[in-house]
Formats: structure tokens, sequence, C-alpha cells
């Protein structure tokens, strides 16, 4: 089973995180992550619209390891598919340098 670690930027929004930025450019405001936890940036208010209508709604792939007051989880490419582990070599072996309290390879907090 092929999985990927996501992160929730709306969460980032929610909770005033003070590693995330902002702009503005032809009149749409973006936001990102200082750290790149995840790499692009997202449109602020689209994904409010996203979220609102639909919870959770804008996970995307963690480019780095989540910060301890990330929302991150394990996002399996085939939720339908039996339990199994994640079957790509990468994944085992990214993100070693998990923050302290945090298992590498289970993002989600407990």
């Amino acid at each position: 089973m092929r999985c990927e670690r996501v992160v929730y930027p709306a969460h980032c929004v929610a909770t005033e995180c003070p590693r995330l930025y902002a702009h503005e450019e032809d009149g749409v405001r973006w936001i990102g992550c200082i750290d790149k936890v995840y790499a692009g940036e997202v449109d602020l208010d689209r994904l409010l619209a996203q979220d609102a209508e639909h919870p959770g709604f804008g996970a995307v792939r963690a480019q780095r390891a989540p910060r301890a007051e990330c929302r991150a989880a394990i996002d399996r490419t085939f939720p339908h598919r039996a339990d199994g582990e994640c079957t790509q070599p990468e994944f085992r072996t990214s993100f070693p340098e998990a923050p302290e309290g945090r298992d590498p390879l289970r993002t989600r907090p407990s």
C-alpha cells in the first residue's frame, strides 16, 4: 500500500501558527509555511471556503517532518483496501527527525 504524510494548512490558520506567512498577489491571499513543512502556497480564501463546507479538506503532502503543533496524518492512496504496511521504500526512511514525542512513522498525534 502506498502512503503519504500529509498536513492540514487550514489547521495552521485556525490555530494562528506563528510559522505561517501570508502575502497578496493579484488580489489573491496566499499562505505558506516558513519551515516548508509543505512546499507550496495555498489560496487562503479558497481553502477556508472549502474547509467550511467539508471540514478536514485541504491536506497537502508534507515535504519535511511536521512540527509538533501541526495537524498531520498518514494518507493511504487506496483507503478502501485492507490496512497494511506502507510499501514504498522512501516512506520508512523519510522524516527520521520527527519532533520530540512524535513517532516518525505515525504522524497523527494520539
